[in-house]
């Protein structure tokens, strides 16, 4: 049976329609993107997309270059810091920071005096905190009694004024001969007195004075002194204490009347 004529007509109007439609959403879709207003949001598009990629390649290379500043000053920084050490701890001066010449050890090295530090005469601990935040001042002071300790073997840590250091030191200045002669600090007459004995306190066990040091071990004050003296063992003390530093000690027949000794 052959399709009618009504249907023909209608199917082939359908296939036109198709056709119509289909090439006219091709030249809009063609139009519009041939148009000003499409051409020139794509051109703002591209270019804003442009802008950001631009932004980020500065800030990328911005902070490359604060990174290697920042590195570059902390090396500058390290290398200062180290020039600062090494002329503080004496590599670039003979002089302390107050003007007091160091004096240095035998050999020519700058190690400290071993002795001052705990009650019996131990090597001085080091806490790693505290001789990271150890101030200028502080480390002026260790100098400093360093060098006292290396003026002689016997070291007299006194005050003027004070009768139980007068005892001391007449004990061993005036009734002994003691060779080299023991050293007298007057802390009340040294620019430092306070501070070193806050440091003696610490690093002896004793705050008070007289403080006598034998080869950097504390054997007491005054009382301590005149025990020894009057059981005739004070220069056994001295002899074992200090060995060959002390080339003489023994008891002076006439006595000579008390010098003042102070630095």
């Amino acid at each position: 049976m052959m399709p009618s004529q009504r249907r023909m007509r209608g199917f082939g109007l359908l296939v036109c329609l198709v056709i119509v439609i289909t090439v006219y959403m091709t030249s809009g879709a063609s139009q519009t993107r041939t148009s000003r207003f499409y051409t020139r949001t794509q051109e703002a598009l591209q270019s804003r997309e442009y802008e950001q990629a631009t932004k980020q390649r500065d800030a990328d290379d911005v902070g490359a270059r604060l990174k290697a500043a920042e590195k570059a000053a902390k090396v500058k920084a390290d290398k200062k810091s180290q020039v600062f050490l090494d002329s503080v701890d004496g590599g670039a001066s003979d002089k302390s920071v107050a003007g007091r010449v160091k004096l240095s050890q035998q050999g020519g090295d700058n190690k400290r005096v071993q002795g001052v530090a705990t009650v019996g005469g131990g090597a001085r601990q080091h806490h790693p905190a505290k001789s990271e935040s150890e101030t200028l001042e502080e480390h002026e002071v260790e100098v400093e009694l360093n060098a006292i300790l290396k003026k002689s073997p016997i070291i007299i840590f006194s005050k003027s004024y004070c009768p139980h250091s007068k005892k001391a030191k007449h004990i061993l200045l005036d009734l002994y001969k003691i060779v080299p002669e023991p050293f007298v600090v007057e802390l009340d007459q040294h620019p430092l007195g306070p501070k070193l004995q806050n440091t003696l306190a610490e690093s002896t066990g004793r705050r008070t004075v007289p403080n006598v040091l034998i080869i950097g071990k504390s054997i007491g004050g005054g009382d301590d002194i005149q025990e020894l003296h009057m059981s005739g063992k004070i220069i056994d003390k001295i002899t074992t204490l200090a060995g060959s530093r002390v080339t003489e000690a023994t008891r002076r027949e006439s006595p000579p009347e008390m010098r003042p000794r102070r630095i």
